[in-house]
């Protein structure tokens, strides 16, 4: 691994900027440290050996596409990592600056586990800040793009702040092509009594997928994570929600369909950092032909967090005898007056209910498709946003 971050971290190409304490600091960390392995703990059942067989360009491919999506939206488009700012038009009460050296001054990451944040840190090419300070009208898109002749080592970064009472729909596409290497690092804060509804909509493509999502939310407010991902060569996701506030409320659904060659892994966190604060989850993996999923679920109850309450349900389905799922739901729990429950089932299709479905008249086909169809879409049937409902399913639907 030492190679790799040599590759992907050359002391040479340091931007000198306004950040270059911080580069510098976060390069010396990396090779300190070394990208994780088999034996780092929360990467073991996902090994990045792939990276190494990869021969990353120093410059990015031709331009994509963004996607044309089923319903009105304002867009900011992510091209092959860098914003397109050419096509930026944003609506009242949003604002759009390049990050500053406070911002991410504050930010703090371990060790080996963190290696990927720590390459993004030192060699992020535009960080850049999203501020809601109002009710927005439409969904918010943040499109992730590569071309097909993609093959370097991006590392786009984004802070987005709602302000108090702010309400938004944020719909995060990612659609990738190419075999380069896309490590995303995006911070999110809430203010009080603010709500985000935050689609995460993923797949497809060689391109290695790294995306670490941290949420702050503070009094009164409510973040609500919705994840559909359709499979990647190779994926991870650490998503981190802290509840620091009281009526502070987080909540994750999500489903991941992998197939042959696929490699994806969600981690995510939920810290209930005081009393009152409420947290639900709801995750769900189908995985066939060598595919291969990773869901880490953690409740983290912290001390002197009383009337604290929490649920974390996942379920998955192992669509052929070659795929292979990982799962562990963690509760960690230091206050006593507290509710939390955890479940994890693994299983295959149900004999009975194919049964049943084919003396009602239904073909093989059509019947195993209706009861993976049924099991994948079940957390995402509580999306607000009818459209937007929609084409979740409809993609959910088409990878199935």
């Amino acid at each position: 691994m030492t190679e790799l971050a040599e590759r992907l971290a050359p002391e040479s190409a340091l931007a000198e900027d306004d950040f270059s304490d911080l580069r510098r600091a976060a390069q010396r960390a990396l090779m300190q440290h070394g990208f994780p392995n088999l034996k780092t703990e929360a990467w073991k059942y996902t090994p990045i050996r792939l990276l190494e067989k990869r021969d990353f360009q120093p410059q990015a491919a031709s331009a994509s596409a963004a996607p044309d999506l089923p319903f009105a939206a304002d867009y900011l488009h992510f091209d092959n990592g860098l914003l397109n700012e050419a096509d930026l038009d944003l609506p009242a009460g949003v604002t759009l600056s390049p990050a500053s050296r406070a911002d991410l001054a504050a930010v703090s990451y371990g060790g080996r586990e963190d290696a990927f944040a720590w390459l993004n840190l030192a060699r992020f090419d535009q960080a850049w800040k999203l501020r809601i300070d109002t009710e927005l009208e439409r969904p918010l898109v943040l499109a992730f793009t590569t071309a097909s002749d993609f093959a370097a080592a991006v590392h786009p970064r984004l802070l987005i702040e709602l302000g108090a009472n702010a309400r938004a729909e944020l719909i995060e596409v990612h659609r990738y092509a190419g075999e380069g290497l896309i490590n995303t690092v995006c911070d999110i804060e809430l203010d009080a009594a603010a709500v985000l509804n935050h689609v995460m909509a993923r797949g497809g493509g060689e391109t290695v997928r790294v995306c670490r999502t941290r949420v702050d939310v503070r009094r009164d407010a409510e973040y609500r994570a919705a994840v559909v991902d359709t499979g990647a060569r190779l994926a991870r996701q650490d998503l981190s929600v802290f509840l620091t506030e009281a009526g502070a409320r987080g909540e994750i659904d999500g489903t991941v369909v992998l197939d042959s060659r696929q490699h994806v892994d969600y981690h995510t966190a939920i810290d209930h950092c005081t009393g009152q604060t409420h947290s639900r989850e709801n995750f769900r993996l189908l995985a066939g032909g060598t595919g291969v999923g990773v869901f880490n679920g953690r409740i983290h109850i912290h001390a002197d967090s009383d009337d604290s309450h929490s649920d974390l349900n996942t379920a998955s389905l192992l669509l052929s005898d070659s795929a292979r799922i990982n799962v562990k739901p963690e509760l960690e729990i230091y206050s006593e007056d507290v509710t939390a429950s955890h479940g994890a089932t693994i299983g295959q299709l149900d004999d009975d209910a194919l049964f049943y479905l084919r003396s009602r008249g239904l073909p093989a086909k059509e019947a195993n498709a209706l009861l993976k169809y049924g099991f994948a879409a079940a957390p995402l049937e509580g999306l607000y946003n009818a459209a937007i409902r929609g084409w979740v399913l409809e993609r959910l639907q088409s990878a199935l």
